[in-house]
Parts: structure tokens; sequence; C-alpha cells
């Protein structure tokens, strides 16, 4: 900072020193508010001094004004803000300096957004346009978005996601009532955490194309947003059409004020980079569903299945659509041949051959959701605890085991493999109705659990990888898997829906953890295990070669296993085979059977 800058800075700190003095509130509250507003004032740069000023010569200010305005006026505004930086106790954590003035700078750069479409969704709305255009969190969205893609940009972009945040909450938090009592706070949070109005395709679309408010409305109620993540879009049209008009034709001049924060046009850059919305990218690749059927036990009532969005999954939820579409084909398929061979078909046979080409659809798309459900049944009878499929590759083939995949190409390891975690470790399942253990690892060997960001560029099937971390003959190796389904027990759905990664490795984590504990029997015998003892070798902190505790995991991973009974697995295998005989019996059927007939008439 030059000399004059440094000048003008301490000029300003002193002029708004003397205006929170001059406005503080009486008592012991007033004064801590001041002593608080003093020392943010030190600690604010040049700039966002500038917008305090600004905002206190304003008529309808956000610190004094009577819409919004802090009672107690500049010491209250700037105090109780500086104070989430001193905690109150040792539970609630410290906001650090520099992310409380960013915030109060965002605050005061878009407080006409903020007014407009009210502060309760603000902050998220900030935070959600930062993740879309890959901006540090906690840093200023003013400052580093005016930068980096120009000020209009970043001022649409705000608009739109305050916007429909404020129209999804209302959608999403319309259940609650006063009567809920403490339960309505949790159902609150989850309809915070159900709004998903910003991700990283909607703004590479909104700066591509910038759409009007009757566009999105009408895209939104079309589902044509669901594309890009966009979720509830069932919204009131009205409502979102009347937010979304309320600034549009006065963010030209909003933004024009702090034009000279950003970079000459050619410098701006126009769309986000490709490594940003990763945590978009992994949530609108998985769905979440529930255990089908009634739950018997609590366990099955907590338990969640989650599903890679893939072609099977979209086949499976559009089998009404695929039926009707094959039977279209199939006769236009038949009328196409049957005009090629010069041959006169009856409209019995048209009926004949769409009627084939339905049921070739229907069995399709009921073998595809056997072969799922297939696993989460067997899941079940598994673990009571969470149970992974992933795609394997030729890198987690000869990483697993090297002695089996040396001449061998798969060794009896299935295209899906399924990892169970139990209380000891995780194993490596076979292919098969009685599946063998192909490999395990006890906990202590476990090194890290994880799921590394994927490079630019990985295709979608090998993305959302789960890594583990393992030792094993003293050498760390890393195994990896992309995810393609999981039963998951013992969370919350929402947290699984948000960040669907975070949360399966959330408990992976917490299992692991759960081998230093004493079993149950334990606990209520007063059986001494030393918990903190093995937390110590979890963690790395003790050294592990040599002691009983290798002998243990040794024992559990190279033990005799007898072959795992998958419940229901073959009856899911004859169901399967059944399905695909009818497939491939009716596929090629409903062309071939009505030309034939029509020859043997002819």
């Amino acid at each position: 900072m030059g000399g004059d800058e440094q000048a003008e800075r301490t000029t300003v700190v002193e002029r708004l020193s003397g205006v929170a003095r001059a406005h503080a509130r009486d008592g012991t509250d007033g004064a801590q508010e001041l002593e608080h507003a003093l020392g943010f004032l030190g600690e604010l740069d040049l700039r966002t001094l500038r917008e305090v000023e600004c905002e206190l010569a304003r008529p309808d200010s956000v610190i004094t004004g009577p819409v919004g305005g802090e009672r107690g006026g500049l010491a209250a505004f700037l105090g109780t803000r500086y104070a989430a930086a001193f905690p109150a106790s040792r539970y609630p954590p410290s906001t650090p300096v520099p992310q409380l003035r960013a915030r109060l700078l965002d605050t005061l750069v878009f407080r006409e957004t903020r007014i407009a479409h009210g502060s309760t969704m603000f902050d998220r709305a900030v935070r959600r346009v930062q993740g879309a255009l890959g901006l540090p969190p906690n840093d200023s969205l003013a400052e580093t978005g005016f930068v980096e893609y120009g000020a209009s940009s970043v001022f649409l972009l705000l608009d739109v996601a305050a916007s429909f945040a404020t129209v999804q909450l209302s959608r999403t938090s319309a259940h609650i009532t006063a009567s809920m009592g403490y339960s309505g706070v949790d159902a609150y949070a989850d309809a915070l955490d159900a709004c998903h109005f910003m991700t990283t395709p909607f703004a590479r679309h909104l700066l591509r194309s910038r759409p009007a408010p009757d566009k999105l409305v009408a895209m939104a109620a079309r589902g044509r947003l669901d594309t890009f993540g966009i979720s509830p879009t069932d919204l009131d049209g009205d409502r979102l059409r009347a937010e979304l008009s309320k600034l549009r034709d006065r963010l030209p001049a909003m933004s024009s004020a702090y034009s000279t924060w950003g970079p000459a046009g050619d410098t701006v850059r126009r769309q986000p980079p490709a490594t940003a919305g990763r945590e978009d990218t992994a949530r609108t690749s998985f769905v979440v569903s529930r255990r089908p059927g009634r739950p018997r036990t609590a366990g099955e009532a907590e338990q969640q299945h989650l599903s890679r969005r893939s072609w099977t999954f979209r086949v499976r939820e559009r089998r009404a659509l695929l039926g009707t579409v094959l039977a279209v084909a199939a006769i236009a398929i038949l009328w196409w041949s049957a005009r090629a061979a010069s041959l006169e078909l009856s409209g019995r046979l048209f009926v004949l051959a769409g009627l084939m080409g339905a049921v070739a659809g229907a069995a399709l798309a009921a073998l595809l959701d056997s072969r799922a459900q297939a696993f989460f049944r067997a899941a079940e009878g598994l673990s009571m605890y969470t149970v992974l499929q992933g795609r394997r590759d030729a890198q987690f083939l000869r990483t697993l085991r090297p002695d089996l995949f040396a001449e061998a190409r798969h060794a009896g390891l299935p295209r899906l493999v399924t990892v169970v975690v139990e209380r000891n470790g995780v194993l490596f399942l076979g292919r098969g109705v009685r599946p063998r253990v192909v490999a395990a690892f006890h906990w202590l060997h476990v090194r890290q659990i994880m799921a590394p960001e994927d490079p630019p560029g990985t295709p979608r099937r090998r993305a959302h990888r789960v890594v583990f971390g393992v030792r094993r003959d003293g050498a760390e190796v890393v195994l990896g898997l992309p995810l393609e389904r999981a039963k998951v027990a013992w969370t919350r759905r929402s947290y699984l829906e948000n960040k669907p990664l975070e949360a399966v490795l959330a408990l992976l984590q917490g299992l692991r953890h759960t081998w230093a504990l004493p079993p149950i029997g334990a606990r209520s015998s007063g059986d001494g295990v030393d918990t903190s003892e093995r937390l110590r070798l979890l963690s790395g902190a003790d050294e592990l070669a040599g002691t009983r505790w290798e002998k243990d995991a040794l024992d559990w991973e190279f033990g005799p296993r007898p072959p795992l009974e998958l419940s229901g697995a073959a009856a899911a295998r004859r169901e399967q085979l059944v399905l695909g005989v009818v497939v491939v019996a009716m596929a090629p059927g409903c062309v071939l059977v009505p030309l034939f007939l029509s020859w043997l008439v002819n």
C-alpha cells in the first residue's frame, strides 16, 4: 500500500471510529460492540472502508437505515460481525478475520441483491456462485469474481441464484409448521440443503446466453433446468418470474459502479474452468433411493441405496417409454423389411410385431433392474454396514493380488467388484452365487480412505473413485474403484443426496475407528480393552510391526473363510436368465416372425 493510500485509510478509519462512538449503545453490550467495531475497523482495507462510508451515506443504508438497519448503528453492524472471531466458549469455532472482512465486503457490494431477495439465502447464494465459478470459498466474491469474470457477469449470476434460492426454499419448507417443535429445526435444515440453485453447468449457460426471466421460467416449467443440476424445478412460475425481474433492468447500472475492479474486456474469463463444480458433478452423478418394501428392522428403515446415473439407470427410469419406442421401431423395421422384400403384410402381423417389441422392451428394463436389485438384496445378507460395488480395471486387478493376476486376466473377479465392510476390515469378493474372498485387509493395514479429485477429461464411468490406501508386505499400495452403487446404512438421506462420496467416506472412516472400541459383550461384561492403544495404532502413532495386533490382523486376513452365501442370488440368477432369453428371442423375433408367417401364407 502506497503512502497516499495509507494516509487515506488512516483518515477514513478515524472518521468511521467517530461515527461508531457517536451512535454506540449504552450499557455493557454497547461497550463490547464498540470495542469490537473499533478493532474491526483497524483490520479493514481501504476498499472495504470506502464501501462502508458509501453505505452510511445512503438514505436506505443497511447499517443505519429504517429497512434492515442495525439497532446501534455502525458499532453494532461491525461489532456483531467481528465478535465471530472471538468464540464465547470452546465449542463454537472462531471465524478468521480475513473471512469476516470478505463477507462484509460482499454484503455491502451486493446490498441491492440482499435487499431485493432477502437475507435468508444470501450467504448461500454467494457461496454457491463462488463454487460454480471455481473461486476460493473464503475470499470475497466481489474481489475475486470481478477480476476473473467482470462485474456484470457476477451480478447476473448472483441475482439468478438468489432468485431461485428464495423460491426453492418456499417450496421445500412449505410443510414445516410451528407444531413440529424441535423436529422442525431438522426439517428446515433439510429444506435448505434440498435447494440446488446454482451449478457450474448452469453458470456456463447463463454466461453464454444470458436468458431473460421469461426464458428461465419456461425452462424450469419444461424441466430443462434438471440437466444443469438445478432442483427442485417444479416452482411457482409467477413467483419465480417476479423474483427474476426485480433487479434485471438495474443490473447494468449496478455493475457499472464496479467496472474498475475488473480487468479490461479481452482478459475477462468467459466460462468457468474445467476444475470447477466437482461437488455438483458428484451430486448429479448419483441417485439415492430407499429400500423397497416395508422395513422389518431399524437397520432396514435407515438403509439407503446409492446408484450411479448410467444408461442402465435411465432405461429403468423410462421403462414404459422404452416399450413404446421398441414397439414403434419394430413396426417401422418390419414395414421397411416387407417393402424391400415386396411382401404384403396384414394389420395383424404389424400388431404382432409391436407386441413383441413391447415385450422385449419390458423384459430388457426388468433385466437391468433385476441386476441392480440383486446387489442390494445380497448386500443386506453380507453386512449390516456399508457395502460398495465398483468397476474393476487392469491397474486395480494387478494391485489387489499380483500373485493371482500375473497369468490370469480376471482370476474370478467380476466386472463389478463388491467390497464388504466388516468390523475388522474390508473384504473384496469374487464372482458367483457363493463368492470367495479374493483379498482381505484389516483396518490396521488400511491407512486411509479417500475420494481423490478426478483430473479434467476423466470419462464419467471412470470418475468418482473410492480409494483405499493399504499396507501390504511393508509397502503402501493404492486400490481404487469407480463407485457404481452402494448399500448405505445409518446416515441422513439429505447428506447422502447432497454429498454422496463424502457421506460414503464418512461412514467408512467411522467403521474403521469402530474397531478400536470393545465389542458390545466386552463393554457389558467389563472386560478390559485398551481403546487408546488401538486408536494410536490406527492413526499410525505407534509402530505395528512385531506386535500382537499385527499377528491378529494377519490371521484375520489370511485365515480360512468359507464361501459366502448371497441371499437370493440363485433366484436372481434364474430370473435374469429367463429375462435374457426373452430379450434375445423377442428382439429379432418381432421382425423375423411376421416376415416368416407372411412368407408361409404367400
